[in-house]
């Protein structure tokens, strides 16, 4: 296992960290971030996916007027396959590696050192360098700093571990889906008991390891037939059932809320804040601190092929059509929420953070994202813990409620769609556009100017 205080004594050495991004999911609004902040960057990637970095540069000084493109990307901008051949001591500002395959990254680990990487994690550099659902090649053999959390990039592998993030939800004490238990036979699926509710299993695809299959039904028997039509369709196949989870469907829009936790900030003064939040939450000053660190930037949603196009078409035709739909994700939109929800938003997502900070020290570093389902339900608690004033004692009481269904300990994949415009919530804070990778850049030249990099590695 590579341990954090090794990767600590690594970045001690560092001059002029360089951001390494697996080229993928979120990696330009990675890169744009680091543009805008001045940080190097360098994006690693397989010739058939480099056209995306190659025809989208994020190229210019900070602030810089963009006129001439091609005069700025001949300027800022190398094209290399070996890391051996970026001069740390030139003058460009932006590199694109081509590699084979993305687990190539690997053999490089002494290349990348010696130009004073820190990597940016992704969902793509979990499933493409991690190696297994254990991300034990990132843990063991990928000996580059990591701005993130290291050791919690396999809890979203829910199903295949031990500790999943629905382990830590438990722990935190938040809503998540009620699940069901099954056995797995050679054709599909089999309840001990009929369950009369509409369920939803999640699991890996067959083929697409990056995708999950997502299937719903009205009950158990609906699901058992629909199952083992995806298993001879060869969507489905026994490692993928035996791995997979049936839950409860929770109705409900879905939100992806964007965090980013500063170390930083977790140990700075807020004055009247932070006595404040202490008082009235019955926390001490420190722990005060780390909820106000936890900073909520955007909040966005999925669109996913094929279930958004089914549900274009009207009811009738809907009703016909006899392939289950999937659901890949394909874009994402930005919103916003009801105000008075926030407060809920803050305290799971808090929780979360404590729970990880206690049972997998040290917890999540900097960019993170709490995917919910939002539904009308009974609260699990006094009305007034949850900002009820006028509910008689005794009465139940239903209300909002944000429901975990998923967790992302990285830069999250929606957040492209702040990317140029920032995220409403941080620029309204910060007063200035600011979107997921600008922020991951922020807090690395924070670290880079005050010599803490080893407050924000693992």
């Amino acid at each position: 296992m590579i341990e954090r205080e090794e990767m600590q004594e690594v970045v001690k050495s560092y001059k002029e960290p360089v951001c390494l991004n697996l080229g993928s999911h979120s990696a330009l609004d990675a890169w744009q971030g680091q543009r805008n902040y001045g940080l190097r960057s360098i994006i690693y990637v397989p010739k058939g996916r480099a056209r995306i970095y190659l025809q989208n540069p994020m190229v210019g000084k900070p602030g810089e007027y963009v006129e001439d493109l091609p005069s700025l990307v001949r300027r800022d901008l190398i094209v290399v396959e070996d890391p051996a051949d970026i001069d740390k001591k030139g003058s460009w500002r932006a590199a694109i590696l081509i590699v084979d395959r993305y687990p190539d990254i690997v053999k490089y680990v002494d290349d990348l050192i010696e130009l004073e990487c820190i990597q940016i994690p992704n969902r793509a550099f979990s499933v493409y360098v991690g190696g297994d659902e254990y991300c034990s090649v990132i843990e063991k053999e990928y000996a580059v700093p990591i701005m993130g959390s290291r050791k919690l990039l396999k809890i979203e592998n829910r199903g295949e571990i031990e500790r999943d993030y629905y382990w830590f939800a438990e722990k935190a004490g938040i809503p998540y889906p009620k699940s069901y238990e099954f056995e797995v036979h050679k054709n599909g699926i089999r309840f001990k008991e009929y369950i009369d509710e509409p369920l939803l299993m999640k699991a890996e695809h067959a083929h697409r390891k990056f995708e999950r299959e997502f299937i719903f039904a009205a009950n158990s028997a609906d699901l058992e037939e629909k199952v083992e039509r995806e298993v001879k369709l060869g969507n489905l196949d026994r490692e993928g059932l035996e791995n997979a989870r049936v839950e409860q469907i929770v109705l409900g829009p879905h939100a992806n809320f964007n965090f980013f936790f500063s170390p930083l900030n977790a140990k700075r003064e807020w004055g009247d804040v932070d006595d404040a939040f202490a008082k009235l939450y019955g926390t001490s000053i420190e722990e005060a601190r780390v909820h106000l660190a936890n900073e909520f930037l955007s909040i966005d949603e999925r669109r996913e092929t094929i279930l958004d196009g089914l549900r274009r078409l009207p009811i009738d035709v809907q009703e016909k059509i006899k392939r289950v739909p999937s659901f890949e994700v394909t874009c994402h939109l930005a919103m916003s929420l009801r105000e008075s929800l926030l407060k809920d938003v803050h305290r799971y997502a808090d929780a979360f953070l404590l729970a990880t900070l206690k049972y997998e020290p040290p917890g999540i570093i900097g960019a993170w994202c709490l995917q919910t389902l939002i539904t009308w339900s009974k609260i699990p608690g006094p009305a007034v813990e949850y900002g009820l004033y006028d509910v008689p004692p005794g009465r139940e009481t239903y209300m909002h409620i944000p429901v975990t269904q998923d967790v992302a300990l990285r830069h999250g994949g929606g957040t492209n769609v702040h990317m140029g415009v920032g995220s409403q919530y941080a620029n309204a804070m910060y007063q200035r556009r600011l979107s997921m990778g600008d922020r991951i850049a922020l807090e690395i030249r924070r670290a880079m100017k005050e010599n803490l990099l080893t407050e924000i590695v693992t």
